[in-house]
């Protein structure tokens, strides 16, 4: 028997006690400090993102967590996904509330998760969040990174900054809240950068692109996107979208122009991105998980989330550890499924993929064995099964 109940609400629908049971939950836990567990990032998401909700989990007649989620069939995902870079339950650090429970109370057979927090299920992998600290300052945070060894880098970053605007012209920052134009620029050129690297484009189905504008929305001063620019005269060198939630700004879509990659215009924004956001009241700055080179230039390990999958799985976790590109390949899924929720885009997003394949591993199939097989059959079941 169940230890649990579940109810399905609309994020709007939550009452005062739910609300307040959610601030609690949130300040109780230092891992649910991301805006995507802001319920105002909650309600917007699930306002846009098709079949979104949230579970409201009941024990022993009292409210023990929440599960924001969105439905693909008999597959549920994270709420805003492929759009959100942390998920899970927003619950008390003690909770103990299995997955697989809520699972079958929602009459689903899969919860796909890329950037759990909390307790990790059975077969997930360990990822570290990565973050800027700071609580002490732009200076605070100056003074770690040469504490940790990259005094190298903050200076290389000093001189290329002076040899841009020598070279290029005056440079200006900004960092303030997104509006429609620059916010509608730069979605264009992360398309085309996505098409670049054969990558599922997640702005085509266009309720992403209504999310970002809804979040671009808000008059709220400690919540909402924002927008970073660097700007060597008139020519736009590096962009980036953030999302701001309290005292955290995530980063989440930078482009920056190919043309200008000698003076390393993504890293000089991002170094002026981080004194904006010190001289806003900002603490963290989020860099999301992974452990990709140039984010040990700026930030440390904050906490640990977890990627992998509660109920039944496409492919055994044994071949998925023992070949990277499997999990890889289920990424690419299921960012057409959440992206996608009716037949058309799907088919197309999975054609594209198989033509990507083709073009760039054309061996594939051959060369790995039955990782082709478990590639096809994971694509045929999660596009025929979890429509």
């Amino acid at each position: 028997m169940s230890s649990i109940e579940v109810e399905v609400v609309e994020p709007d629908a939550l009452g005062a006690a739910e609300t307040a049971a959610w601030a609690t939950f949130r300040a109780a836990s230092p891992q649910l400090a991301s805006p995507y567990f802001d319920l105002r990032y909650v309600r917007a998401a699930a306002a846009l993102a098709p079949h979104g909700a949230v579970a409201v989990i009941h024990r022993h007649g009292a409210i023990c967590g929440f599960l924001p989620f969105q439905r693909r069939g008999t597959l549920l995902q994270p709420l805003g996904a492929p759009l959100s870079d942390y998920h899970g339950l927003v619950a008390a650090p003690n909770a103990a509330i299995p997955l697989a429970e809520v699972l079958d109370h929602l009459k689903a057979q899969r919860l796909r998760f890329s950037s759990l927090v909390g307790a990790p299920p059975a077969h997930s992998t360990p990822l570290f969040a990565m973050a800027a600290d700071l609580s002490g300052g732009f200076a605070g945070w100056e003074a770690a990174r040469q504490a940790a060894g990259r005094g190298g880098f903050l200076k290389d970053k000093r001189r290329r900054m002076r040899q841009f605007e020598r070279e290029v012209g005056p440079v200006r920052f900004s960092l303030g809240k997104a509006q429609p134009a620059m916010l509608d620029q730069i979605i264009a050129l992360k398309r085309a950068q996505i098409r670049r690297t054969g990558q599922h484009d997640i702005f085509a189905c266009g309720w992403t692109i209504r999310l970002l504008h809804r979040l671009a929305e808000t008059a709220e001063p400690d919540f909402g996107l924002q927008i970073a620019t660097l700007h060597a005269g008139d020519q736009l060198a590096a962009a980036e979208i953030g999302l701001r939630g309290g005292h955290t700004h995530h980063l989440w879509f930078p482009v920056f122009d190919p043309q200008l990659a000698r003076y390393s215009p993504g890293s000089l924004m991002t170094i002026e991105t981080l004194r904006a956001a010190a001289g806003q009241g900002v603490r963290q700055v989020d860099f999301g998980p992974g452990f990709e080179a140039y984010k040990n230039d700026f930030a440390t390990p904050s906490h640990v989330v977890h990627e992998g999958v509660v109920g039944a799985h496409l492919v055994s976790p044994d071949l998925r550890q023992r070949h990277a590109a499997v999990a890889r390949f289920e990424r690419r899924i299921d960012r057409i499924a959440a992206c996608e929720p009716q037949w058309p885009g799907r088919l197309q997003g999975a054609s594209v993929f198989a033509a990507d394949i083709a073009r760039r591993r054309p061996g594939v199939s051959l060369g790995l064995g039955g990782l082709g097989a478990a590639i096809g059959l994971g694509v045929s079941l999660s596009l025929l099964n979890e429509g």
